[in-house]
């Protein structure tokens, strides 16, 4: 627990404060956002558009609740879960086993940049050039500071606005499928791609770094008069970063739509990337504009991944045991160690980074709607003028249940 820095005294202060909500953005949309809307518009068309803005809708009230979780009581929601009624750290070694699974789904994303890139040179090797990239994320994080870690990600997500920006423009949106895409609906054979976008459209389990983020840029709120000026600022990162990862998730699912859809064509295997680049062939530089953006935005969710998840287990080892004191030193190891599942990853995928992506996301979706309810526990425990809003609590405990609702049809039907 660590005591608060000043809180911000007003909106130009609370602006400079804000930066875990991009961290997360570009986290989220170099895995859901960029190969699995694409892949849903190829697949449905717009039948699908209610998921991710529902999926966001639930995701952004969560990410809101890890804020003042963290903001009121000074611990990030890793030591929280040592409040649940039931033997100690057994949450924390399941969370830790979770994100190391979801490594698999990282290398999957490793092999996607790789992809981009060969889509640019196709004489590279995309497991060569996703080994090297995935390499070279412990080399810009061995110094263990959050700070750089920020100012990486705002460039790279200032590269990939720009693109998108630039592409969204250039396609089709035919507003009656638009709106018809509002209804939910669920198409045959859809429930697999469902739990896939529920699970990662917006992040999946990783969202949970969000809190950890949180405590290093601020700790602890000393009252509550602190404690309400900075929970303002961290509702406007989540309503910051939810904007553009809802934007994006809609700009990608529109391409995807307008040209593959048409088509028949679903991106998968080694040509994920080519194949989705060439929704914008008819664009000037389209094509390559598409690749960058790929790139950047994927190689940002590794970092961003990478290094929130060795900062949170390096958190939840310091906490067990005065042996894993050492943060910056626990940190590096499982650096190291998530480096190797992801190589395995890598060297074993058989270049389906679509397939190995859906099938995390998917496990994602059912740990999520765990987690929830976990929330909605803790929430209890804080002072009363940190407690969610009964809305916010009336959209935890539906989200919560419909994505435990969806994996029961998934494995049903």
């Amino acid at each position: 627990m660590q005591t608060a820095k000043k809180a911000p005294a007003n909106f130009r202060e609370k602006i400079k404060f804000m930066g875990p909500g991009v961290v997360l953005a570009a986290l989220a949309i170099g895995s859901g956002e960029l190969v699995l809307t694409p892949r849903s518009g190829a697949q449905f068309g717009f039948a699908l558009l209610w998921v991710p803005i529902l999926t966001i809708v639930y995701k952004s009230v969560f990410s809101e609740g890890l804020a003042r979780l963290t903001i009121a009581s000074g611990d990030d929601v890793f030591a929280a879960l040592d409040w649940l009624p039931c033997p100690k750290h057994w949450a924390q070694y399941f969370i830790i086993i979770v994100f190391s699974l979801d490594m698999i789904g990282y290398g999957g994303i490793a092999l996607a940049v790789g992809s981009s890139l060969a889509g640019l040179f196709p004489s590279l090797d995309i497991r060569l050039v996703a080994i090297c990239a995935t390499a070279l994320v412990p080399v810009l994080l061995y110094a263990g500071s959050y700070d750089f870690l920020e100012r990486i990600v705002v460039v790279m997500c200032a590269v990939l606005i720009a693109g998108v920006v630039y592409t969204l423009f250039q396609v089709p949106l035919p507003a009656g499928q638009i709106a018809r895409g509002l209804v939910p609906n669920v198409p045959p054979g859809s429930v697999p791609t469902i739990m896939g976008l529920m699970g990662w459209v917006g992040a999946g389990t990783t969202t949970l770094l969000y809190s950890s983020w949180i405590n290093e840029k601020i700790g602890k709120a000393e009252n509550e008069q602190e404690y309400r000026s900075w929970i303002s600022t961290m509702r406007m990162d989540c309503f910051a970063s939810y904007t553009l990862i809802l934007a994006i998730s809609f700009a990608f699912l529109a391409m995807g739509v307008a040209t593959l859809h048409a088509q028949g064509l679903v991106p998968e295997k080694q040509k994920i990337m080519s194949i989705l680049s060439a929704m914008l062939d008819s664009v000037r530089w389209g094509r390559e504009t598409f690749l960058v953006v790929a790139f950047f935005s994927m190689f940002s969710t590794i970092v961003s991944c990478m290094d929130g998840k060795s900062r949170a287990i390096a958190s939840i080892l310091k906490g067990m045991s005065p042996r894993f004191e050492n943060k910056l030193k626990v940190y590096r190891t499982v650096m190291g160690l998530y480096l190797v599942v992801m190589i395995v990853t890598i060297l074993l995928g058989d270049h389906q980074p679509g397939v190995v992506i859906n099938m995390v996301a998917s496990m994602n979706a059912i740990v999520f709607g765990l987690l929830g309810f976990v929330l909605l526990y803790l929430d209890r425990r804080l002072p009363k003028y940190a407690r969610c809003h009964p809305l916010a609590w009336c959209i935890l405990f539906a989200g919560s249940t419909v994505f435990l609702g969806v994996a029961f049809l998934k494995h049903v039907f």
